[in-house]
């Protein structure tokens, strides 16, 4: 059993990474910096201590820290939806680049506890090869991914002095229960979900769909991250199904899961500039240290995270 602090509890990863730890029998705290009640705690509550506080505040985080005495460290936290990010850079960088700079910081006391960051498959941009190792060079094309690679440096930096093992994770696109609206998968199901709900117009407005992408379950990533806190050593990995999954299929599949006839509509406000990109990463080296491999189908994520947004649905057209 270990006792771990994950920052970011309370968010999309993080909750589900608490429901995985707490299954394994691990004691787990959490670092939030949002007010009770935590709905997406909600199955798991009773059995995780939150310690409350900002991630850029070293007081907040060495509070935290000694409140748990932590075996080890995942560090979650931080803004990560790429539009987000771009329409606030100084936010992206105090939270992503800073609150990271703080915790690597609180841990400089703590050398025998384990830290696990995560970091995001956004640092490659458009990889000449696909799929893509962790040697190709970082080439980070919008804010959110230059804030990862630069607390990937700082991480590293710690990593090199550190007494115990810290872990880069560098995950491909997570769908599942729970995810931000601002992210495509979850946009478009959302939206299937009020139309069925009657609280919208039954059409999906959406940007480009050209664009490919790895997806992983984000109850797979919960997993990878528990299977990296048991690696005895340091070091950066991918994490993903090494498959490039166009925007298109997502829309497609989700829209054969609707209970209503939806319509598909181009919204210009959503379309990004530039070229569509692909990219798949190549997980070898963590399934070969680790074992791990995903087990939820594209297909059943995406139909969970639709469930979810009905869920949320029923209730707001019960309130209306």
């Amino acid at each position: 059993m270990l006792r771990v602090l994950v920052t970011g509890i309370t968010g999309f990863a993080g909750s589900h990474l608490a429901e995985h730890l707490v299954s394994r029998g691990d004691e787990v705290h959490g670092l939030a910096h949002e007010n009770a009640p935590f709905a997406n705690l909600a199955a798991v509550r009773d059995r995780v201590r939150i310690h409350e506080g900002d991630v850029t505040s070293l007081e907040d985080v060495r509070g935290a820290i000694a409140g748990s005495q932590p075996d080890a460290v995942v560090h979650l936290a931080g803004i990560a939806v790429p539009t987000i990010a771009a329409a606030d850079p100084v936010a992206a960088v105090r939270i992503n680049v800073l609150g990271t700079a703080t915790v690597l910081t609180a841990l400089e006391n703590h050398p025998h506890a384990r830290l696990v960051f995560a970091s995001s498959a956004d640092v490659y941009g458009a990889p000449e090869r696909v799929p893509v190792d962790e040697d190709a060079p970082l080439r980070p094309a919008n804010v959110y991914a230059a804030t990862k690679v630069a607390a990937e440096a700082l991480t590293q930096e710690l990593a090199a002095r550190h007494g115990a093992p810290v872990v880069i994770l560098r995950p491909a696109n997570q769908n599942g229960p729970r995810q931000h609206p601002g992210l495509a998968a979850s946009a478009f199901a959302k939206q299937i979900a009020e139309a069925e709900a009657g609280l919208i117009e039954p059409v999906v407005r959406h940007g480009r769909l050209d664009a490919e992408r790895d997806f992983l379950d984000v109850r797979d990533m919960a997993r990878a991250y528990a299977a990296a806190l048991d690696l005895g050593e340091s070091g950066t990995f991918n994490v993903g199904t090494g498959r490039a999954v166009a925007i298109a299929e997502i829309l497609e599949t989700l829209l054969a899961l609707a209970r209503i006839p939806i319509r598909a509509e181009l919204d210009p406000s959503r379309v990004r500039s530039g070229e569509a990109t692909r990219i798949a990463l190549d997980a070898t080296r963590f399934r070969q240290k680790t074992g791990w491999s995903p087990r939820v189908a594209l297909a059943d994520s995406l139909r969970d995270t639709l469930d979810h947004w009905r869920s949320v649905s029923t209730r707001q057209g019960a309130r209306v």
